[in-house]
């Protein structure tokens, strides 16, 4: 017996080692340990988060990143810059793109990334829940790749932010997406900031892509909350979450500046049949 366990005791803790030294989400934070524990490591790659910052105005107030996987560098870039804010709160707006379960959703799940463990900000998430804004569904963040990929992000960069996930349906209703936002967000609060997970235009060539690209970028650049509502989903993926983040800063007043726009084939350098738009963009209040 003794023989047995002096051969296999050193392949066993070479085994054990290199169980430890496995840093991806699932094997770092096993579901078990949790009660409400969503494992992001599927939909982002470690590399994808890497990107020197961008250069943003002071004062910032929202900002606008993708979520698909091609751009995620995009996002990297603008959650790199937002690291010098360090905000407490993030109001994680997103699409639902299963159009199931309530029209506007959120969880007070926690977030495994990379780089660490995202928290719910319990507090906000009670707020709007209690105001029957939105309603609570933890499964279908499971596989909700416009917030999942967002979350390693925020756990890279902005450690220790606690974090209000909503998600909406596009037959959500405009007056009730304002009012969940604006509860669970002071845009006078200079330590929470809203990062909107929005993707453009869909399942084009990318020269149409292009063209609905500009009218986007016009209907952005006037606020127009009531035009983006129109559209549809070869415009942007989620029209309900771009005009309340339009009408809500377009209401306190805020400026905006693009920090970058691109579409599948241009980010990958080769033609594609079918392009995603994507663009960056922030939110600022002039001092």
């Amino acid at each position: 017996m003794m023989r047995i366990l002096k051969y296999f005791l050193p392949v066993l803790l070479a085994f054990l080692c290199a169980c430890a030294a496995n840093t991806e989400p699932e094997s770092a934070w096993p579901e078990a340990t949790y009660s409400k524990l969503i494992n992001t490591g599927k939909f982002v790659s470690r590399s994808d988060l890497e990107a020197p910052p961008a250069v943003l105005p002071q004062n910032v107030k929202a900002v606008i990143v993708p979520h698909g996987p091609e751009a995620m560098p995009m996002g990297a870039a603008i959650m790199h810059a937002l690291a010098q804010r360090n905000p407490r709160t993030v109001i994680l707006l997103a699409p639902n793109h299963t159009a199931k379960g309530p029209k506007i959703a959120t969880t007070y799940a926690a977030f495994a990334a990379y780089d660490g463990i995202v928290l719910p900000d319990e507090e906000r998430i009670r707020a709007v829940e209690g105001r029957g804004l939105a309603g609570i569904d933890d499964g279908l963040f499971l596989d909700e790749h416009s917030v999942g990929a967002v979350m390693p992000l925020i756990a890279r960069y902005l450690p220790g932010a606690r974090v209000v996930p909503l998600i909406f349906q596009k037959g959500a209703s405009f007056n009730t997406a304002k009012q969940a936002v604006e509860t669970v967000c002071d845009l006078s609060d200079p330590e929470t900031v809203i990062v909107a997970s929005i993707d453009f235009s869909h399942g084009l060539s990318p020269r149409e892509e292009q063209v609905r690209r500009a009218k986007m970028i016009e209907c952005i650049q006037m606020y127009d909350a009531a035009g983006v509502l129109n559209l549809d989903g070869t415009y942007v993926d989620a029209p309900v979450v771009l005009a309340t983040l339009l009408q809500m800063l377009k209401d306190d007043g805020c400026k905006m500046e693009f920090i970058a726009s691109a579409n599948t084939a241009e980010l990958l350098g080769r033609d594609v049949p079918a392009a995603t738009g994507y663009m960056t963009i922030v939110f600022y209040r002039e001092k």
